[in-house]
Parts: structure tokens; C-alpha cells; sequence
């Protein structure tokens, strides 16, 4: 069975968030809000958090806070000091407004395990956390944020990517599961054979909304090109937390959705691959594929093969895998983001050795309906190949469906 981290370090998992004060009066306030907006937007709005956990660089010099996008609490991030302890030392932390997250690195002695600082009118103490990249030492990683996708769903993710890339270990960020447990999701991740570890880290901040309609026109450019998805929160923050806290020792990570499987037509391992390429970083397209199967019942990976013909079955976004050993080519600043890795140096482009399918049929949380089923037609679609063999291969299933 794989082993929980979680048993080696009980605290592994803990983060450190600063949330605002629901009793006092600053929060964070949405782009345009003078718009008229549905309830729900307000309910996944995250108007508390400022950082999401505070913890050390894996070579202990320095800390970084790491939280969603500041909107109009940026100005108060900016002329944050940060106060060590035990030390006392007083610092300026250095700050990056990445894509939809704040990020800030302080230098603080080895000795602190505390910081302080003024934020408007609260003071906030809080624990600095532990480096864990230790415990990813060497593995080769699969990292995804979780809520309520069938147990059954994520197994079979889990054991494509041991089977078809030799996956050793599994991480996934739970945002507020309630369909099952986190000891049942555990336990789903213990069962795969072949995984070695595995970790689930409990994230439960608000997700955010997406296909908010506002005018940019006075906001900036800044977020003209965030589109509809600018009010996304819990998820951007974590790319840059995993990395920096997770993964800086790990062999080679990806990020993969549960709704995602990377497959190769020279049936190569994507570990394999970034952990030979120049810069320890590779990107690939992505791929949908079509809500249409002849079976009844739940649905599962396996049971979906069909695609649009050509280029029109292209996704606009890539997915990518990287090397965290060659971070000599990122600056400190450096953001995995869900399509790409920002800071990162990468002078090869788009590999054509890899695609990353992207089911429509296998998604319970998304924020359009995906369950509407779609006709096999001969001259629009094509039963892809690739997808078919490798699904027997992994799955054990019949390549001539």
C-alpha cells in the first residue's frame, strides 16, 4: 500500500493563514463593485485572506507569505514589515504581484519559528512552518486540487500515472470535499498499486467564481487579460506553495487535473522527459475530449475516446511538468500557474511528444454544465487511437471499441 505522509509527519500538512476579521471592517473588495452580481459570487468571493500559509524556503534563509491577489488590499501588502522571532529582526519582505497571487519572500534568521506584522489595524502573530520538501526527496510527483470528484475518478488517475509515467507519489489539495472524507479519500490513494507515497493537504479556502462580466475599461491592463477568470483564489496561491514548500527536492512534478491524462504517441514517460530536457521545464497542448461513450452507469476515463477531428479539438491551454533541481533557471519569483510557469527560463516551446487529454465527461465541480452527452459523428469526430491503446495498456480495456 502507499504510504501516507502524513504518518512519518503529522503536521506536514499545516499552514499558517492570516484571515482578516470578520468583526472589524477591512476586506478585500471585488473588481468593479458596483456591478450587480448574483448572490453565489459573493459566497466563493474570498474577501478575508490575505496569505494563505507563511513557511521557510527549503534552504532555511528566507520565508515566504503566499496569498490570492490583493486587489485593494495591495497597497497595504506593499508597506508591510515583518518582525522575527525569537530574533527580533525587523525586515522588508520582497514582493512579486504574480497571475492572481501575492508572493513575498523575507529574509529572517534560521532560529525564528514566529513572525509578526501590522496589518491596518490588526496584528497578526503567527507560526512560520516548516520547510517538507525533504519528504518528496526524489519522487516523481502528481499534483491536483480536489473537490468531490469521484473516488473511483481519482484512483484511476492515480494509477494511469504510476502505470503509463512511473508516478511515485501523489499530492492532492482538498478545497472542502463533502461527498466523502479525507480518510476515505486517504484510503483511496493508500489502495493504488504501485504509488509509494501520497499526501492530501486540506485547502479550504474559497475557490472564487469565474465568467464574472465587468468592465476593465479604468482598472488597468493588468487584468484584461485575466478575462472571466480574474476572481479565482484558491487555486493559483497553491502552485507557488507546493513548489516552494513541497517540492523543492523532488525529481521531477507535474500538474495534472483528475479530468486530465498525458499521453505520449512514442508512449515516453513526461518524468522522464523534463528530467532530460535543457531546462528542466516542458509544456504540452492540451486536448478535449468529447462527452460521448455507449456505456451506462458512472462515468470513468476509459470509457471516453472520441475527439473533433484536427486542430478544432484543441484546448487553448497547455499543461507543463518541471524539474524543480534546475530552479537555478527561475528567479525567486518564479509562479507555476495552471498553463504555464512564469519566471521560469524555457528557450524549447511547446513539446510535440506529449498531449494532455482533457475530459469533459469526468468533472463534478466546475462552473459550466459538462454532462451534456455528445453523438459520434463520423465526420466531425474520430475515435483517437492513441487514447485507445494506451487505455489498454493501463486499464486493460479492448482497442478496438
Amino acid at each position: 500500500m502507499a504510504f501516507d505522509l502524513a504518518q512519518a509527519d503529522p503536521q506536514i500538512a499545516a499552514a499558517s493563514p492570516a484571515l482578516l476579521d470578520p468583526a472589524r471592517e477591512l476586506r478585500r473588495v471585488p473588481l468593479g463593485p458596483e456591478l450587480d452580481r448574483p448572490e453565489n459570487f459573493y459566497e466563493r468571493f474570498d474577501d478575508c485572506a490575505v496569505f494563505y500559509d507563511i513557511f521557510r524556503d527549503h534552504s532555511g534563509r528566507h520565508v515566504y507569505l503566499i496569498g490570492p491577489m490583493g486587489l485593494n488590499l495591495t497597497p497595504l501588502i506593499e508597506t508591510l514589515v515583518i518582525t522575527g522571532h525569537p530574533s527580533g529582526t525587523i525586515s522588508k519582505p520582497r514582493i512579486h504581484h504574480g497571475v492572481q497571487a501575492e508572493i513575498l519572500r523575507v529574509s529572517l534568521p534560521p532560529s525564528d519559528n514566529r513572525l509578526s506584522f501590522r496589518f491596518a489595524d490588526q496584528h497578526f502573530i503567527l507560526p512560520i512552518q516548516p520547510n517538507r520538501s525533504r519528504h518528496l526527496r526524489g519522487e516523481r510527483v502528481i499534483f491536483t486540487i480536489n473537490k468531490d470528484n469521484d473516488l473511483a475518478w481519482i484512483a484511476d488517475w492515480a494509477k494511469f500515472y504510476v502505470r503509463e509515467h512511473g508516478a511515485t507519489a501523489a499530492v492532492i489539495y482538498d478545497n472542502g470535499s463533502t461527498t466523502y472524507s479525507l480518510d476515505e479519500l486517504r484510503i483511496t490513494l493508500a489502495s493504488v498499486e504501485g504509488l509509494g507515497k501520497f499526501l492530501v493537504i486540506p485547502w479550504p479556502y474559497k475557490f472564487g467564481s469565474m465568467n464574472d462580466v465587468f468592465s476593465s475599461r479604468g482598472m488597468g491592463g493588468r487584468w484584461n487579460r485575466l478575462g472571466p477568470n480574474w476572481g479565482m483564489f484558491a487555486q493559483p496561491p497553491k502552485f507557488t506553495q507546493f513548489f516552494r514548500k513541497y517540492a523543492m527536492e523532488a525529481r521531477s512534478i507535474l500538474n495534472v487535473d483528475v479530468d486530465e491524462l498525458v499521453m505520449s504517441p512514442f508512449r515516453k514517460s513526461v518524468f522522464k522527459a523534463v528530467e532530460r530536457s535543457p531546462f528542466g521545464l516542458l509544456r504540452f497542448n492540451r486536448v478535449w475530449v468529447l462527452n460521448s461513450r455507449t456505456e451506462t452507469g458512472p462515468p470513468r476515463h476509459d470509457q471516453f475516446f472520441i475527439r473533433k477531428k484536427g486542430t478544432a479539438a484543441r484546448d487553448r491551454g497547455k499543461k507543463w511538468a518541471l524539474a524543480p533541481s534546475r530552479s537555478f533557471f527561475a528567479s525567486w519569483r518564479a509562479q507555476p500557474w495552471t498553463h504555464f510557469v512564469k519566471g521560469w527560463l524555457n528557450l524549447s516551446g511547446a513539446s510535440a511528444d506529449f498531449y494532455c487529454y482533457h475530459f469533459i465527461g469526468i468533472s463534478r465541480s466546475w462552473y459550466w454544465d459538462r454532462t451534456e452527452s455528445i453523438g459520434f459523428d463520423p465526420k466531425l469526430h474520430v475515435k483517437d487511437k492513441l487514447m485507445l491503446d494506451t487505455f489498454a495498456d493501463v486499464f486493460g480495456t479492448d482497442r478496438k471499441r
